[in-house]
C-alpha cells in the first residue's frame, strides 16, 4: 500500500505542464495541459462548475490591507476601493488612487495576474511549467513589454513565456481538432467583449506548405453585453443577417460560438440556419485552450505546422538575412518569415574582406520577391587585404522595423578589433 502511494507521488512529481492564459479587458482564464497530453483542461474558479472567467477586479481591503481579486473583490466592494478597467489603464500607463495612495495600474494588474495564476492545482508549481503562452485580443509592443515582467513575479524562466493573438489561438485550437474540422474553413463568433466579433479561419492547402489566415470583423451594431434592449426577435434577426452574409460567400464546415451571450435562447432562427450542413459548438474557453496548444507547439513541435503555416498580422511576411562575399555567395537567414515579430531575433558572425559593407537580403513571402541592400559600417578602416570579423544581432523593434547591431571583433593579432560598434534600423515593406 505504502509503495503504491509512493509510486503515485513520484509520478505526480515527474509530471510537467504547459499553460495557456487568456487575458482581455474583462477577465482572465487559464487552461492547463500535461506536456505529454493533447487534452487541456480549463480551471474553474468554483469547483464542479464551468465558471472559467476570473473577472478583472482588484480591491484592497480597508480592514487588513489584503488584496482581493476577481469575484471576491467585487463582492467586497463595500470594504475598499474596487478597481476595474485595469488592463486598459495598465496599457496606457495610468495610475489608480486607492484611499490616499497612488498606485501604478500596471503593478496592480500584474498582481492580479499573479493571483490568478496561483489558482493552479497544488501539483502545478511554477517549477513544473515548461511553457506558458498568453493570448491577447490585440498584441501591441507596449502590452508585450508590460507582460514580460510576469516571469520575474512568478519566478519562472522568461524563455518559456510566449504570446499569441486570438486569431492565432484559434488556429492552434483547430490544429488539434480531428476530421473535417481539421481541413476546412471554420467560423467563430465571439461575444466575450462589448461588441460581436467574427473570426474566419481560411486554409489554403494548394500551397506547400499550406497557408492559414484569419479574417477578423467587428460588428458595432451588435452589442453582446447587457443592458441592451432589443425588440423581440430583433437580436436574432441581426445575427442571422451577419451569419448569412458570411456563410453565403464562404463554405464553412464548423461554427464556434463563444461567450455567455449565446447561452440564452434569443438566437433560435440564426442557430437553425447555422446548423444546416455545419457543426456548431458553444463554449467559453477556446482561446485559452488554443494558447495551451500553442504552448505545446513552442515547447516541442508536433509536426502539425509542417503541413500548414499561420500568417497573421503579427507574423513577419519576410525572411531577412545576410550574404557572404564568398563565391558563390551564401545566404545566412537571421529572421524567418512566419515568426511573430515580438519573438523575432537572430545573430551571426561574418568575415568582411576589404569592405565596410554588410550585404543583406529580404525574401518576401506574399509575392515571392527578393530585395537586396547593404549596411555601411561608417568609420571602419578599409585597406587592401584588410580582413575583420563582425558580430551581428538583429531584432524587431515593432511590426515594421528591424534593428541591426554590429560589433567589430577584429581578425586575430594581424587585424585587432577597432572597438567600434554600429546600430541601424530598417523599415520593412508591407
Amino acid at each position: 500500500m505504502i509503495s503504491d502511494i509512493k509510486e503515485v507521488f513520484d509520478k505526480i512529481n515527474k509530471e510537467r505542464y504547459v499553460v495557456g492564459l487568456d487575458i482581455n479587458d474583462s477577465f482572465a482564464q487559464i487552461s492547463v495541459c500535461k506536456a505529454d497530453s493533447d487534452n487541456p483542461s480549463t480551471l474553474a474558479i468554483m469547483e464542479n462548475t464551468e465558471e472559467y472567467n476570473v473577472p478583472l477586479y482588484m480591491l484592497k481591503r480597508r480592514t487588513d490591507g489584503a488584496w482581493l481579486f476577481g469575484k471576491e473583490a467585487k463582492e467586497a466592494e463595500d470594504d475598499g476601493v474596487l478597481t476595474d478597467n485595469l488592463f486598459e489603464k495598465a496599457r496606457l500607463g495610468k495610475t489608480v488612487r486607492i484611499d490616499r495612495e497612488e498606485y501604478l495600474a500596471k503593478d496592480i494588474f500584474l498582481l492580479f495576474l499573479k493571483k490568478v495564476l496561483l489558482i493552479f492545482p497544488v501539483m502545478v508549481t511554477p517549477d513544473k511549467i515548461l511553457s506558458l503562452t498568453v493570448t491577447l485580443k490585440d498584441a501591441d509592443s507596449d502590452t508585450i513589454r508590460m507582460l514580460m515582467e510576469l516571469p520575474g513575479m512568478l519566478k519562472i524562466n522568461p524563455d518559456i513565456l510566449h504570446f499569441v493573438t486570438y486569431e492565432e489561438s484559434f488556429f492552434y485550437y483547430m490544429l488539434y481538432q480531428s476530421g473535417e474540422l481539421q481541413n476546412h474553413n471554420i467560423l467563430l463568433f465571439d461575444t466575450s467583449g462589448e461588441k460581436l466579433r467574427s473570426y474566419s479561419l481560411m486554409r489554403n492547402f494548394f500551397k506547400n506548405p499550406g497557408v492559414a489566415t484569419v479574417d477578423v470583423r467587428e460588428y458595432v451594431d451588435f452589442s453582446s453585453e447587457a443592458p441592451v434592449s432589443y425588440e423581440k426577435g430583433e437580436k436574432d434577426a441581426l445575427f442571422l443577417k451577419i451569419s448569412s452574409s458570411l456563410c453565403n460567400s464562404t463554405i464553412y464546415s464548423g461554427v464556434y460560438l463563444i461567450g455567455e451571450c449565446f447561452y440564452s435562447d434569443w438566437a433560435s432562427e440564426s442557430l437553425q440556419y447555422l446548423c444546416k450542413g455545419r457543426k456548431v459548438f458553444k463554449g467559453n474557453n477556446l482561446f485559452s485552450k488554443g494558447a495551451c496548444f500553442a504552448a505545446k507547439e513552442k515547447l516541442n513541435p508536433s509536426g502539425k505546422e509542417d503541413k500548414i503555416k499561420f500568417l497573421g498580422n503579427d507574423r513577419l511576411k519576410v525572411t531577412l538575412g545576410v550574404e557572404t562575399d564568398d563565391s558563390p555567395r551564401k545566404q545566412i537567414p537571421l529572421i524567418e518569415a512566419g515568426t511573430q515579430w515580438f519573438e523575432a531575433d537572430g545573430s551571426c558572425e561574418l568575415i568582411l574582406k576589404e569592405t565596410d559593407k554588410i550585404n543583406i537580403y529580404l525574401s518576401y513571402l506574399n509575392n515571392n520577391s527578393i530585395t537586396y541592400g547593404e549596411i555601411t559600417l561608417s568609420g571602419l578602416t578599409v585597406t587592401s587585404n584588410k580582413i575583420t570579423r563582425v558580430s551581428i544581432e538583429v531584432k524587431m523593434v515593432n511590426e515594421n522595423t528591424v534593428q541591426f547591431k554590429v560589433w567589430d571583433m577584429g581578425f586575430g593579432e594581424l587585424f585587432p578589433s577597432s572597438g567600434k560598434d554600429w546600430e541601424q534600423e530598417l523599415k520593412l515593406e508591407g
